[in-house]
C-alpha cells in the first residue's frame, strides 16, 4: 500500500483517552504515513464515533470506555495488538473510497499472519451488532470462521486514520513489510506529544466527547 512507511512501536503506558489522543495527534502532525503499534496498560473499551455511550457502557460493564474519532463498533482491548495508520492528506491513498482503503489494509495484512485459512469477510459472513468482534463486517479478517482483525476509518481534510485491533501476536517487522516496500523507525517529537496531551485533556477524557450521544 505504501512505498515508504514510518513505524512506531509505542511502548508508553497511556490511558485509554491518551491512546485515542495520540492517534489523532499523529494524523494532524506527521508529514508521512505512520504505522503505530501498541498494547494496553490495562483492559479498556473503545467505541465508534456514531455509537451511543450508554450502549458501549452496558457492554463494557466496569471497564473504562472512550469514544473513538473513527467509526465502527465497541472493541474490548487488553490482549489485542492495536494498529493505527495515520496517512496525511497529500498521500494518494486519501483519494480512495473508505471501502477500498479498508479492504486494502486488511488484504495487505493477510500474508503477515501466515495462517492458511485467514481470509477477508464476505457479505455472507457479516452480522449486525454493537460488539465489534461478535459482528464481522465486510473485509474484516477471519480465521477459522472467527474474526481476528477489525478496524475503523476516518477520512477527512487531515487525511485518513485507520484504527485496528488484531487478535494475534506479531512483531512490527512483518506488519511493516506487509504494508510497505520500505520502512524506518519513527520517534515522535515534543510537538506530537504536546498535541496528544492537549487532545487528551480537552477532548478524549471529557464527558462532552464521550457522552455526546
Amino acid at each position: 500500500m505504501f512505498s515508504f512507511l514510518l513505524v512506531w512501536e509505542d511502548a508508553a503506558e497511556r490511558s485509554p483517552s491518551g491512546q485515542m489522543a495520540m492517534d489523532e495527534a499523529l494524523l494532524a502532525l506527521s508529514p508521512q504515513p505512520v504505522l503505530r503499534i501498541y498494547r494496553w496498560a490495562a483492559p479498556a473499551v473503545t467505541f465508534g464515533y456514531a455509537q451511543r455511550h450508554a450502549v458501549a457502557q452496558a457492554l463494557a460493564g466496569s471497564l473504562p470506555v472512550v469514544r473513538r474519532w473513527t467509526g465502527g463498533g465497541t472493541v474490548f482491548h487488553g490482549s489485542d495488538l492495536t494498529l493505527t495508520l495515520a496517512v496525511p492528506a497529500p498521500h494518494p491513498l486519501c483519494s480512495e473510497s473508505p471501502e477500498r482503503i479498508y479492504r486494502g489494509v486488511h488484504e495487505a495484512l493477510l500474508p503477515a499472519l501466515r495462517e492458511k485459512d485467514a481470509r477477508l469477510a464476505s457479505a455472507e459472513d457479516c452480522r449486525a451488532g454493537a460488539a465489534c468482534f461478535a459482528s464481522p463486517a465486510l473485509h474484516d479478517i477471519l480465521c477459522g470462521g472467527k474474526k481476528i482483525c477489525g478496524g475503523a476509518l476516518r477520512r477527512g481534510r487531515s487525511g485518513v486514520l485507520y484504527q485496528g485491533s488484531l487478535h494475534r501476536v506479531l512483531s512490527a517487522a512483518p506488519l511493516a513489510a506487509a504494508l510497505a516496500d520500505a520502512h524506518a523507525a519513527f520517534f515522535p517529537g515534543p510537538e506530537i506529544e504536546n498535541k496528544s496531551s492537549l487532545l487528551d485533556l480537552t477532548k478524549y477524557s471529557t464527558d462532552a466527547w464521550n457522552r455526546m450521544r
